[in-house]
């Protein structure tokens, strides 16, 4: 499997280039990733907790993954790698990566382009299907951000338990779950995680 990891050295924090390739590939091979598609991987090691977040984009049948530093630390030793945080971290960017490379999601912008809405509907899909292979899945944190995004509504509720629940998913599935809640007629604004990459 051909795995890039940007930078190939850290200096500011004490993660390992090697290592996060292998978790990489061992996250790929667990959920059937296509073995002839080339995953990018770019750390953002200038970006330390809280500021976490990450994307997860196709292109040029590339799928390109930018997640902060903040996102493998370990929360006990800051600044120190935490090779189960980055497992499920990278479990859930490389499910949304696999559903990208899917007809279902031909349809999709990209992360920087997609509602927050749109984006807090798919991360619940995906985070869903993550805590069924195993990942540690925050569901209170996250059933509270699709509520930012969708209202704190019996409906969006309801919404929410259908993405957590892990089935199948399209990308005209999750639009229509933000018409459901009404999301759609939210003002429209730029993921968060775009807003941090603008150092």
């Amino acid at each position: 499997m051909n795995i890039t990891i940007t930078p190939a050295e850290f200096t500011l924090i004490r993660y390992d280039a090697n290592e996060i390739a292998a978790i990489t590939a061992d996250v790929a091979a667990m959920i059937d990733f296509p073995p002839d598609v080339h995953i990018a991987i770019d750390v953002d090691e200038e970006l330390f907790a809280p500021l976490t977040g990450h994307m997860s984009d196709v292109v040029d049948g590339v799928a390109h993954i930018w997640i902060s530093g903040a996102n493998f630390e370990d929360k006990r030793q800051p600044q120190h790698f935490s090779p189960s945080q980055a497992h499920d971290d990278l479990l859930v960017a490389l499910l949304r990566c696999k559903d990208r490379l899917s007809d279902e999601f031909a349809g999709a912008a990209s992360d920087a382009e997609i509602s927050r809405a749109e984006r807090a509907a798919w991360d619940v899909s995906a985070h869903g299907r993550a805590g069924k292979l195993g990942a540690h899945v925050r569901r209170q944190a996250l059933l509270y951000e699709f509520r930012l995004q969708h209202g704190f509504t019996d409906v969006a509720d309801a919404a929410f338990d259908r993405l957590f629940a892990g089935g199948p998913v399209t990308w005209e599935g999750l639009r229509e779950i933000c018409k459901e809640t009404g999301a759609v007629e939210r003002p429209a604004s730029k993921v968060p995680v775009d807003l941090l990459r603008q150092k």
